[in-house]
Parts: C-alpha cells; structure tokens; sequence
C-alpha cells in the first residue's frame, strides 16, 4: 500500500485589506521606512521590505508613496531654512541661520534616518544624488533668494553651504574636538560670527558685501 504524503507550506501571514483603515495602514508603512532606514541606511532598504515590515502588499506602498526616494523624504521630513530666519536684515541673519540648523541637529534622534542617509550618500550613488538634489532645495535656493543670484550672491551662499555642512560633519558625526564637546549656546555663537562673515563681511576677492533692506519677521 502506497501513502502519498501531501507536503503543504505554512499559511501565509494575513493581511488587512487595503480598504481597512487607510490612513493607519499609511502611518504603518512611514513607521516600518523610518525604523529600517535608519537601521540599515538608503541603500540597503527597499521598498519590499518595508512592505514586510509594515505588513501590507507591495504594491500599496508603491500605490501610498511611488517609490522609495518619496518615501524616504516623508519618512525623514523635509528641512528648509525657516522663512522666519531668512527675513530681516542681513546683519543678523548669520545668528538666525545658525540657530535654526544648531536647534535642528541638536534635537535630532539618533535613530533618524537623516543620519543614515548622510552616511550613505559617501558610497552609493542614488543616495548620493537624493542628498544633493535636497540640500539645493533646502539651502541653495534659499540663500540665493537672499543673497542674490548675481554678482558675489552666489559666492556668499556657496561659503555660507560649505559652513553648514563643515558644521554637521564636524559636530554631529565626526565629532571632532572641541567642536563636538562645545555647549550648544557656545557653538552656536561661534557658527553665526563665521555664517555672518561669509554672508557680509570683506572677503579675499570679493566685492562689497550684499545689502538688504529690513523686512518684517515673518509669523
């Protein structure tokens, strides 16, 4: 006598349907991107994963968010320079500029994924271009609405970019000393005289300094 032996494979994981509560299944899918981007950086996240993560179907995070560089920049958030810091006379916006980037990185957890996307952008090219495209949006465009896109503006804010990002880098990953062991308030102080400096001080090579007319602080 001959048994056959049906081998069958184990029930699959349910899953709600997409219908069920689409905005928690949504809150679900940025929750499970943000624990495994910080995790395992940009580049070592997809998009199946996630899916996984957030028990839902593959096809409903494309549907939610696109694609990955969408979700990312959700999950994460997007920084600008605050329209607040950018409006008033020019003579004070070094300290407003420092403040909000020094407020903004002393705040953040160490488990944001900004910080992996950073440490990615070093090796891989797709994170590389993703930090690029944002920190044009979220500095370059900005600094030249205020220190204009002709004559010495566009050196200005060029100085005033490689200041903030020597400012991250220096502080925040490396932590080189004594700038990583410096009280914020101190740091801070010492990061607006040089953003001042680059945006209206005489520099080598560089005409006179831009000047702006006082604007309202905005709400």
């Amino acid at each position: 006598m001959v048994r056959l032996v049906v081998m069958t494979s184990a029930p699959a994981r349910p899953r709600r349907p997409s219908s069920h509560d689409p905005e928690g299944r949504r809150a679900d899918v940025l929750a499970a991107a943000k624990r495994l981007f910080a995790q395992h950086g940009y580049a070592q996240t997809s998009i199946r994963a996630i899916a996984e993560e957030a028990d839902v179907n593959h096809a409903l995070v494309v549907t939610y968010f696109g694609g990955k560089e969408a979700l990312f920049m959700e999950a994460v958030g997007r920084f600008r320079i605050p329209q607040r810091s950018l409006d008033g006379d020019i003579d004070h916006l070094g300290a407003r500029i420092a403040h909000s980037y020094v407020e903004r990185w002393e705040t953040m957890a160490q488990d944001d994924p900004w910080w992996a996307l950073v440490r990615s952008s070093f090796s891989h090219e797709a994170s590389f271009e993703l930090l690029r495209s944002e920190l044009e949006a979220q500095q370059t465009v900005p600094l030249r609405a205020v220190l204009g896109d002709a004559g010495d503006g566009p050196r200005r804010s060029a100085m005033v970019e490689c200041l903030i990002a020597g400012m991250i880098i220096a502080r925040y990953f490396y932590r080189l000393e004594p700038a990583g062991s410096l009280p914020s308030s101190t740091f801070e102080t010492a990061f607006a005289a040089s953003l001042q400096a680059a945006m209206s001080g005489p520099l080598p090579g560089l005409g006179a300094p831009p000047r702006l007319s006082s604007r309202p602080e905005a709400g």
